[in-house]
């Protein structure tokens, strides 16, 4: 029975928080739009090229490739995610898509959070957690309002004081 508790102990002790892009469209939604925008851009482009201008048509293709990629490589951004993870007196931050590309291990004693606010105007603040001589920025993809407040609720999660510079 003691390591029933034990266990139940660790599941308590453990703290996360998922920071995810603004994904507004799927990547389904996405191929919806290129098809539509395709069939569109096509049958212009097949409108003139019955005029005699063909030329059209291949920078056609190329425009609806061009609108692919760029989709496809901002459908890619957007899957981009951070997990935090607080356990008894380790802080884990993984960065990656699917599956963590990085990743950072903090020692809570001597964790310090700052939210360092932009040099110029109009652009984001940051949130930097230290320890040691390790740094790590989280929440690149929030809004300065998001950062704040998760910045207020790690700093309440790991009970340590906020700096903000």
């Amino acid at each position: 029975m003691s390591e029933v508790a034990d266990i139940d102990h660790e599941l308590r002790a453990t703290t996360q928080f998922i920071v995810r892009c603004n994904q507004s469209l799927s990547w389904r939604g996405n191929a919806r739009f290129i098809v539509y925008a395709g069939i569109l851009t096509l049958g212009i482009a097949s409108i003139f090229a019955f005029q005699g201008l063909w030329l059209i048509l291949p920078f056609a293709g190329l425009e609806i490739f061009a609108l692919a990629l760029g989709m496809y490589v901002c459908c890619l951004r957007s899957c981009h995610k951070e997990v935090i993870t607080i356990k008894n007196e380790r802080l884990i931050i993984e960065k990656g898509a699917k599956y963590p590309i990085e990743s950072w291990e903090f020692d809570r004693a001597w964790l310090n959070l700052e939210l360092k606010s932009a040099t110029r105007k109009g652009y984001p603040s940051k949130l930097l957690i230290r320890s040691k001589s390790q740094q790590t920025e989280v929440g690149e993809c929030l809004t300065n309002k998001e950062r704040k407040s998760l910045a207020n609720s790690l700093g309440a999660a790991l009970n340590t004081r906020l700096i903000k510079s």
